[in-house]
C-alpha cells in the first residue's frame, strides 16, 4: 500500500497570509509613492492594515471551506506527523510561533512608550505678503454660479484632500494615524474659521515646503499642490471645504481712514 502524502495547505495559507501583509505594509508606499509621483512615500495607516489582514484571514478560510476535500486537506496539518519529518518541524515551529506572536501583540499594546517631548506648535504661521490681498475670484459670483463652484470644489476636495483631512473635514482622514501629529480638524473652530480665505489659499498652494524659514523646524506634512492643481481649482477646493466644515472664513479687517 502506497504511502499517504501530506497536505501543506494550511501553510500555503499562512505564507499567503504574511505575504499580504508585507506587501500592504512595504511595498504599497513605494508604489503609491511611484503611481501619484510623490517625492515621499504613502504609507499605510495602522488601521487599514488591520482590516485588511482581517479580509485577507476570512478570504483564506473561504477558500479553503469551498469543499470538503480542501477542509480536510486543511485541518489534516494538525494531525500527528508520522514518520514525515518537515510536517513534524514545521509543527514545532507553529507551535512555538502562535504563542509568541500573541505575547508581542499583548506586549506591544499594553507596554508603555516613549511620549514625544511636548513642543509648541504654531498653528497659523505668519501670511506672506504677497498673498496678503489676494482675493477669492468667485466671493461675488452670482448665488447660482457660487453654488456650482462650490459643489465643484467639493468634489475635488473628496478626490484631493479626503485621504488626510476625511470626508466630513474633521481631519479624521484614512491615512490621519499615519502621521505623528494627525491633520487639521477644519471642523474645529480655532482652525480655518480663524484664518482669510488668501491664507488657506497660501497653505493649500504651497504646502509644507512653502512654509518661511522663520521658526522652523516646521512640523507640517501638508504636500504643496500647485503642480497639481491651478488656481482656480484651489480656490473652489476652498469654498468646499468651509461648506463642508461648516464653518466660514474670517474676514477682513476695514481699515477706516
Amino acid at each position: 500500500m502506497g504511502k499517504k502524502k501530506n497536505s501543506y495547505s494550511m501553510i500555503l495559507v499562512i505564507i499567503s497570509i504574511l505575504v499580504v501583509f508585507v506587501i500592504i505594509k512595504y511595498i504599497a508606499p513605494y508604489v503609491f509613492m511611484i503611481v501619484l509621483a510623490k517625492d515621499h512615500t504613502m504609507p499605510t495607516p495602522s488601521t487599514l492594515i488591520l482590516w485588511y489582514m482581517i479580509l485577507a484571514i476570512l478570504g483564506a478560510l473561504v477558500y479553503v471551506s469551498t469543499s470538503d476535500l480542501k477542509w480536510a486537506k486543511f485541518l489534516s496539518f494538525i494531525l500527528p506527523a508520522g514518520d514525515d519529518k518537515t510536517k513534524a518541524i514545521l509543527q514545532k515551529m507553529i507551535i512555538v510561533a502562535f504563542p509568541v506572536l500573541v505575547g508581542w501583540f499583548v506586549y506591544s499594546g499594553t507596554a508603555p512608550g516613549t511620549a514625544s517631548p511636548v513642543e509648541l506648535r504654531i498653528q497659523h504661521p505668519t501670511l506672506l505678503q504677497e498673498f496678503e490681498k489676494l482675493e477669492n475670484p468667485f466671493a461675488h459670483v452670482n448665488e447660482e454660479t457660487k453654488k456650482r463652484y462650490i459643489e465643484e470644489g467639493k468634489i475635488l476636495y473628496q478626490q484631493n484632500c479626503r485621504p488626510c483631512h476625511g470626508s466630513k473635514a474633521d481631519g479624521n482622514g484614512p491615512f490621519a494615524n499615519a502621521f505623528r501629529l494627525r491633520p487639521i480638524n477644519f471642523t474645529d473652530p480655532g482652525t480655518i474659521a480663524t484664518v482669510v480665505e488668501s491664507f488657506a489659499f497660501w497653505r493649500i498652494r504651497d504646502g509644507g515646503p512653502g512654509l518661511p524659514g522663520a521658526s522652523t523646524p516646521w512640523d507640517s506634512a501638508m504636500p504643496s499642490w500647485k503642480d497639481t492643481l491651478n488656481d482656480e481649482q484651489i480656490w473652489k477646493i476652498i469654498m468646499g471645504e468651509y461648506v463642508t466644515a461648516g464653518v466660514v472664513a474670517r474676514q477682513r479687517e476695514k481699515i477706516e481712514h
